[in-house]
Protein backbone atom coordinates (compact mmCIF):
# COMPACT_ATOMS: atom_id res chain seq x y z
CA UNK A 1 0.00 0.00 0.00
CA UNK A 2 1.19 3.71 -0.58
CA UNK A 3 -0.06 6.86 1.17
CA UNK A 4 1.04 10.61 0.87
CA UNK A 5 0.93 11.85 4.73
CA UNK A 6 0.50 15.94 4.76
CA UNK A 7 3.45 16.71 8.04
CA UNK A 8 3.12 20.12 9.92
CA UNK A 9 6.40 22.08 11.05
CA UNK A 10 9.09 20.72 9.27
CA UNK A 11 11.69 23.47 8.79
CA UNK A 12 14.91 21.96 7.77
CA UNK A 13 16.67 19.00 6.18
CA UNK A 14 17.71 17.98 9.15
CA UNK A 15 13.88 17.49 9.62
CA UNK A 16 13.54 15.72 6.48
CA UNK A 17 16.13 13.56 7.08
CA UNK A 18 15.25 12.57 10.83
CA UNK A 19 11.52 11.37 9.62
CA UNK A 20 12.87 9.25 6.66
CA UNK A 21 14.68 7.68 8.90
CA UNK A 22 12.15 6.96 11.48
CA UNK A 23 9.71 6.29 9.03
CA UNK A 24 12.47 3.59 6.63
CA UNK A 25 13.56 2.11 10.44
CA UNK A 26 9.93 1.13 10.76
CA UNK A 27 8.96 -2.60 10.65
CA UNK A 28 6.59 -2.99 7.27
CA UNK A 29 7.81 0.10 5.29
CA UNK A 30 9.36 -1.11 2.44
CA UNK A 31 10.65 2.42 0.97
CA UNK A 32 9.87 5.81 2.46
CA UNK A 33 10.33 9.48 1.15
CA UNK A 34 10.34 12.30 3.19
CA UNK A 35 10.06 16.49 1.69
CA UNK A 36 10.68 19.04 3.22
CA UNK A 37 9.33 21.14 -0.09
CA UNK A 38 6.54 19.83 -0.49
CA UNK A 39 5.43 19.07 3.39
CA UNK A 40 4.65 15.18 3.32
CA UNK A 41 5.86 12.13 3.36
CA UNK A 42 4.93 9.49 0.66
CA UNK A 43 5.12 5.98 2.19
CA UNK A 44 4.77 2.48 0.64
CA UNK A 45 4.21 -0.03 3.53
CA UNK A 46 2.76 -3.84 3.71
CA UNK A 47 -0.47 -2.84 5.76
CA UNK A 48 -0.69 -6.45 7.42
CA UNK A 49 2.71 -5.18 9.21
CA UNK A 50 2.05 -1.50 9.86
CA UNK A 51 -1.07 0.62 9.70
CA UNK A 52 -1.32 4.53 7.77
CA UNK A 53 -2.45 5.10 11.78
CA UNK A 54 0.82 3.77 13.06
CA UNK A 55 2.91 5.90 10.46
CA UNK A 56 1.27 9.13 12.01
CA UNK A 57 1.83 8.40 15.52
CA UNK A 58 5.49 7.79 14.63
CA UNK A 59 5.70 11.46 12.86
CA UNK A 60 3.69 12.67 15.56
CA UNK A 61 5.86 11.62 17.98
CA UNK A 62 8.92 13.16 17.06
CA UNK A 63 6.84 16.73 17.47
CA UNK A 64 5.15 17.45 13.86
CA UNK A 65 2.04 17.22 13.36
CA UNK A 66 0.21 15.22 10.18
CA UNK A 67 -2.86 16.19 8.62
Amino acid sequence: MKTTITIQGMHCASCEALLTDVLSETEGVVDAHVSLKNGNATVEFDDKTVSEARLRRLIEAEGYKTA
